[in-house]
């Protein structure tokens, strides 16, 4: 099928009716976000879209299935990168895409898990989180992340470095140590968090030049709700 900007159209309109954990039935509303891109192409219901290069597949799915607050919430946050993945497949460096997820998740995620964590701490516990922090901050690497880990872990929290683990991490943290601390907003700071990782792939996919940024301009007009489409 073409890719063209009807189709990132259909797309976002099948995006915005709202996204749920799981692949789903094939109905706006109650399909995840890879699904929805089949179903825009008229293709069987799946969550293999043929446009879709294979890693930022799986990293799609794997940001679906997150713990968003509602399935609205899930369909706001990955809105933008649901029309950035299109036509993908083929046309993205997926070995160098691996890499920069990786970078991002070290450099940003990594260290938002850490110092919310660090919040329930004192002391030597407390110091080390957040010296991890920053050291992924200033140098984002395996062997970094790795001594963020050791240092959560110590603490009894989370904070892994693989893109799914680091996406979540600062709510797993946050409510593994004392979830009553956290129970106002922990929501907000899920889906926050959440969200601002999907859309740090997205700036990724820009820098790679992944044929369906070009229609992310579509995301910044007004939503129409999917029945007055």
């Amino acid at each position: 099928m073409n890719i063209d900007v009807e189709l990132a159209r259909k797309v976002l309109a099948v995006v915005d009716a709202g996204l749920v954990k799981g692949m789903g039935t094939p109905e706006p509303g109650k399909m995840c976000v890879e699904a929805a891109v089949n179903y825009a192409m008229g293709a069987l219901h799946g969550d293999a879209p043929a446009c879709v290069s294979h890693s930022l597949r799986r990293l799609k799915i794997k940001l679906n299935d997150s713990a968003w607050s509602s399935d609205q919430a899930r369909a706001a946050g990955l809105r933008r990168l649901a029309i950035a993945q299109l036509g993908s497949a083929g046309a993205l460096d997926e070995k160098d895409f691996a890499k920069r997820v990786s970078r991002l998740a070290i450099q940003s995620c990594v260290p938002q898990a850490l110092r919310a964590a660090a919040r329930l701490f004192k002391g030597d516990k407390k110091d080390a989180m957040l010296n991890a922090a920053d050291l992924c901050e200033r140098e984002p690497t395996i062997e970094n992340a790795r001594a963020a880990r050791t240092a959560a872990a110590d603490a009894y929290a989370a904070a892994a470095y693989a893109a799914y683990a680091a996406a979540s991490a600062a709510y797993a943290a946050a409510s593994a140590a004392d979830a009553d601390a956290y129970a106002a907003d922990a929501a907000y700071a899920r889906d926050t968090s959440l969200a601002a990782f999907a859309e740090g792939v997205v700036q990724i996919l820009i820098e790679m030049k992944a044929p369906g940024c070009e229609w992310l301009y579509l995301t910044e007009e007004p939503i129409t709700p999917f029945f007055q489409r």
